[in-house]
């Protein structure tokens, strides 16, 4: 048996569901009975139809061949459905061309699709620092920046978001970025913004992945799990913070704009 979110095999039985034994799912927390119909999903996690997820597709500026190779390089991986989609990149691409950012923060990438979309829209004096977990997934990843051209643009730093942004703050004076992307940990989505929030310059971007949750954030004392829970505080402590303007958007699944104000 796989999970339906991430394909994972890392289950652990987690009580019933009218009179059906529930599972959860070790790496994503997704929740599901054992009689789940794995074809059945038709649908963005967000509620968006097929048919118009693909004519969103359809008429929009057609992705580069070496960002959609790298997205099928990399699908067969069990966790490929936890990194953003490729309208959240692309979206991200073009918000970084509109503000002329050349200092990005990206925490948390799996495939690296996200991170060549985003050295793709720099200037050749920008930088991209970028952290993930090890594994195969990031040789590939290397290897598409390198076809691409944009390998000197990316600073990739393996291991834990959180340290990486410890490190990042110890330094005095900080250096400061333009955007920062977070799609780490779920349950460490809040860590990562009381860090982030202190490294991004005024009028600076800090956009967000998966703040929906497949809509789990809607009721999260139903669900028993650190991940819905974490992104859930993430969003309202967000929007309650007087230092940024926040807007959400039903793209993928759910992505989060905010932009620091200030001067």
């Amino acid at each position: 048996m796989k999970c339906p979110n991430c394909q994972s095999t890392k289950l652990r039985k987690h009580g019933f569901y009218r009179d059906k034994q529930r599972y959860q799912c070790k790496d994503c927390a997704r929740q599901f009975v054992e009689d789940h119909n794995q074809n059945s999903h038709q649908q963005t996690s967000t509620g968006v139809e097929d048919r118009i997820d693909k004519y969103i597709t359809s008429i929009s500026t057609p992705a580069s061949d070496l960002l959609l190779n790298l997205q099928q390089a990399t699908a067969k991986y069990p966790l490929a459905q936890m990194q953003p989609t490729l309208p959240q990149a692309q979206l991200i691409a073009l918000l970084m061309r509109s503000m002329g950012a050349i200092r990005v923060l990206e925490l948390g990438i799996f495939s690296g699709y996200s991170t060549l979309a985003m050295a793709l829209a720099l200037p050749p004096q920008g930088q991209i620092i970028s952290c993930g977990v090890a594994g195969k997934h990031l040789d590939i990843a290397r290897d598409y920046w390198h076809q691409a051209g944009v390998a000197d643009l990316i600073d990739l730093q393996v291991g834990s978001g959180l340290e990486l942004l410890d490190r990042l703050l110890a330094v005095h004076p900080p250096s400061f970025f333009d955007l920062i992307t977070i799609s780490g940990l779920k349950h460490q989505y809040p860590l990562y913004y009381h860090r982030a929030i202190e490294l991004l310059r005024p009028q600076g971007l800090l956009i967000s992945t998966d703040v929906l949750w497949q809509g789990k954030v809607l009721n999260p004392d139903t669900y028993h799990d650190d991940f819905t829970k974490g992104i859930d505080l993430f969003n309202r402590e967000l929007v309650a913070d007087p230092r940024v303007d926040v807007s959400v958007l039903p793209i993928g699944d759910g992505i989060s704009i905010a932009i620091k104000t200030g001067e």
